[in-house]
């Protein structure tokens, strides 16, 4: 079976409820006038901040700093 720790689980809780504000929100930074995912790119009607890689880099970074604070360095 396997076993969450606890920061684990608070990263997960943190991407979910992360996630859902960003994709209700729905910027423009990631989303089209009419609510669709920009495609990654550089051009005009592109993004270099596509929601998959956002929503990566926010759990990779929440659950890097709770292991931080325990003292978990490595």
């Amino acid at each position: 079976m396997i076993k969450l720790n606890d920061q684990l689980k608070i990263s997960i809780l943190v991407l979910l409820v992360g996630s859902y504000i960003i994709y209700d929100q729905k910027p423009r930074l990631m989303f089209k006038d009419n609510g669709e995912f920009k495609q990654f790119g550089v051009k005009q009607d592109e993004t270099i901040f596509p929601f998959f890689m956002m929503v990566t880099v926010m759990g990779f970074t929440v659950y890097y700093v709770l292991l931080l604070r325990e003292g978990k360095y490595v």
